[in-house]
């Protein structure tokens, strides 16, 4: 059976930590969970379950690089189970196997946010790393000196990259875990434009591994695709005809969303992270001259 570890923070639902645990011993009988809720009703309800219950102190600011490590030290095998919070795993046979079978150093669910989703194949060329329902090699993690804690978000492309970059294979598997927090899905306009804002900051992160050489051209398309509305708009003005090529652009974007609802909804989001691309290069510039 997998060891699993998973954190408990303060902002986290009562019955989505409580779905999280059942699914977490339902498939491992060595389950530790880092609590730094510092809430007394989530420390009663992991209570309930025969878990290893681990507690600290919150975070004084939020970085996941930092709650990763501190998740990993309480590891005591060397293949573990990690899952957030607010997932659930119908099994994990399938993550266990690609890191003590087939020699992967990180494996990963990708999300499905409704019961049918589960049964969505993975399309072709999704490729989005968590660590919401993953498989580590704790060893190999220690190699390449743990999480990285100035990335105190997106530090499961981090991971992802840095991994890929050391040659240590890395993957999903075919199966979706659930996702019970739909916060991140697009689904409406208001959702849309809370992704959007997120992504005002986001491209800091993306452009700090560019400059630390971790670049990976799975996670700069979204940049190229997005750009190019830019690009044809402004270039449509001083020749009006290349707006005609709006037409193939926004083809292939319903194509992949699957439909022009999902296309829309993705669309706002899409510049926003676009746009943001000369903040986040010089945030990042800026870092390098205070060598930091």
């Amino acid at each position: 059976m997998p060891e699993v570890l998973i954190p408990v923070g303060p902002g986290d639902k009562k019955e989505w930590v409580q779905r999280t645990l059942a699914s977490a011993t339902a498939i491992s009988d060595k389950v530790t969970v880092y609590d730094n809720s510092e809430r007394e009703d989530l420390g009663e309800l992991i209570d309930r379950f025969n878990v290893r219950h681990v507690k600290d102190r919150k975070l004084e600011t939020v970085n996941m690089a930092k709650l990763r490590n501190k998740l990993l030290s309480l590891a005591t095998e060397n293949v573990v189970i990690t899952m957030d919070s607010d997932v659930v795993i119908p099994s994990a046979e399938s993550l266990v196997k690609k890191v003590n079978e087939d020699g992967y150093a990180y494996s990963w669910m990708h999300y499905a946010y409704s019961e049918e989703e589960l049964k969505r194949p993975r399309a072709v060329g999704e490729e989005n790393p968590n660590l919401g329902c993953a498989a580590l090699n704790v060893e190999k993690i220690r190699e390449i000196g743990m999480f990285d804690e100035k990335y105190a978000r997106d530090e499961d492309i981090w991971l992802y990259s840095k991994l890929k970059k050391k040659g240590m294979t890395v993957g999903p598997v075919e199966e979706r875990c659930l996702h019970l927090n739909s916060s991140h899905l697009r689904k409406d306009f208001r959702t849309s434009l809370r992704e959007a804002r997120r992504n005002l900051w986001r491209t800091k992160y993306d452009m700090m591994m560019v400059f630390d050489g971790l670049t990976d051209f799975t996670f700069l398309t979204g940049y190229l695709y997005y750009g190019s509305y830019y690009v044809i708009g402004a270039s449509s003005v001083l020749f009006p005809p290349i707006s005609l090529m709006f037409f193939p652009i926004i083809g292939f974007g319903i194509k992949y969303y699957g439909d022009l609802r999902k296309w829309g909804y993705n669309l706002l989001p899409g510049l926003a992270l676009a746009i943001s691309l000369p903040y986040g290069f010089l945030w990042n510039v800026l870092r390098t001259l205070r060598g930091k």
